[in-house]
């Protein structure tokens, strides 16, 4: 299968050149996929590049990106889950405070033991604060 080439030459310059017509995924005029307007270019580790372009883009389409260790903030999450349930717990004939050790809990309560003494299990941060309040 041949392609077509639409080939010319400049006279100005006795340049040579060859297209192939139309646009190609490189043709400048469908804008810019980032949101902001200005540029700048860095040099960074070719083993990061993937991992740094794709924070880049995040951050550029306004997606929250975590700066703190995850542990930190699933266990602050945890620990805000259970206040609000605190707070907007309703009495009733059984108990007349949230009793996180019932069973019902149990599955948080192992959750959150796991993230607290080995989040590396779960693939998340590498150390974890000490947290004294628990379930």
């Amino acid at each position: 299968m041949s392609l077509y080439y639409d080939c010319h030459i400049t006279r100005q310059y006795g340049d040579f050149e060859m297209s192939k017509g139309g646009r190609t995924r490189t043709t400048w005029g469908q804008g810019s996929v980032w949101r902001s307007r200005e540029f700048k270019t860095i040099r960074v580790p070719v083993a990061l590049a993937d991992e740094i372009m794709e924070y880049a883009k995040a951050l550029d389409a306004g997606i929250a990106v975590s700066h703190g260790n995850t542990a930190e903030i699933i266990l602050d999450a945890i620990e805000g889950y259970i206040e609000y349930k605190r707070l907007n717990y309703h009495p009733n004939q059984n108990s007349k405070q949230l009793d996180t050790s019932t069973r019902a809990w149990d599955e948080l309560r192992k959750f959150q033991t796991l993230v607290q003494e080995n989040p590396a299990t779960l693939g998340i941060g590498d150390t974890c604060r000490s947290h004294s309040g628990g379930l």
